[in-house]
C-alpha cells in the first residue's frame, strides 16, 4: 500500500491520495506529477514578430491573455525560478524558526528525547551563550562566494591581519599619497549596447 500522506512524498498538502501496490495507472500519474517541469510547455508559442508569448491561465482584468517576452527576458524570468544551491525550500519564521526560544515547546519531540532535552538545558545554563551575530564579515564572504582567501599573501603564502578600518576620506587620501598610489578612481569607457547580430 502507497500512502500520498508522506509529506516527502507530497508537496500539496490537500494531497490525500492512497495508492495501491498494484495501482500501476495511479502510480504512473503521481511520479508524472512529481516529475513534471517548472513550466507548462502546452502554453508557450512564438509570436509572428519572433518573441516568446506565455498564455496565461485566466485574462488580466485588462483583458490581457498573452505574456510577451525576447529570448534574454524570457531567459531571466525562468532562472529566477531556480532555487540557491545549498538552500532549505521550506523556511519557518517566528517560534517555529531552527534558533527560537518556544520551539522546543510547541514542536513535538521524539521518545526519549525529554532526557536528553533536560541534559542540553542544564548544560545551555551553565556555558554562558556566545553573543551570534547576524552578519558574515566581507573576507569570509569573498571566500564563500568566490574561493578567495583575502588574507592569503600571494608572494610568502603568510596570513595579513586587519590592522584599522578606515572609513574618513582624509585619512585614506593620506596613506595612498604616502604610497604613492593614485587618489582618483580608474576612469571607465561608457556602457556600449550588444552588438546588433547577438541579438535576439
Amino acid at each position: 500500500m502507497f500512502s500520498c500522506r508522506a509529506r516527502a512524498a507530497c508537496a500539496s498538502r490537500r494531497c490525500h491520495h492512497h495508492l495501491h501496490a498494484n495501482d500501476r495507472q495511479g502510480l504512473a500519474r503521481l511520479c508524472r506529477y512529481g516529475a513534471r517541469g517548472a513550466l507548462a510547455l502546452e502554453r508557450l508559442s512564438r509570436a509572428e514578430d519572433g518573441r516568446i508569448a506565455w498564455r496565461m491561465k485566466r485574462p488580466l482584468p485588462d483583458g490581457t491573455t498573452h505574456l510577451l517576452f525576447t529570448g534574454l527576458e524570457f531567459l531571466r524570468r525562468v532562472a529566477s525560478l531556480v532555487p540557491p544551491p545549498r538552500a532549505n525550500l521550506t523556511r519557518f519564521h517566528g517560534v517555529f524558526a531552527p534558533g527560537a526560544k518556544l520551539r522546543p515547546f510547541l514542536v513535538p519531540q521524539a521518545a526519549g528525547a525529554g532526557e536528553a532535552r533536560v541534559a542540553l538545558e542544564a548544560a545551555a545554563r551553565k556555558e554562558p551563550q556566545k553573543e551570534r551575530t547576524p552578519r558574515v564579515d566581507w573576507a569570509e564572504l569573498l571566500r564563500k562566494m568566490f574561493d578567495f582567501d583575502v588574507f592569503a599573501c600571494v608572494r610568502c603564502g603568510g596570513r595579513r591581519r586587519v590592522l584599522a578600518y578606515l572609513k574618513e576620506g582624509g585619512g585614506v587620501g593620506a596613506i595612498l599619497e604616502h604610497l604613492g598610489l593614485p587618489m582618483a578612481g580608474a576612469h571607465l569607457a561608457p556602457a556600449r549596447g550588444p552588438h546588433k547580430a547577438a541579438r535576439c
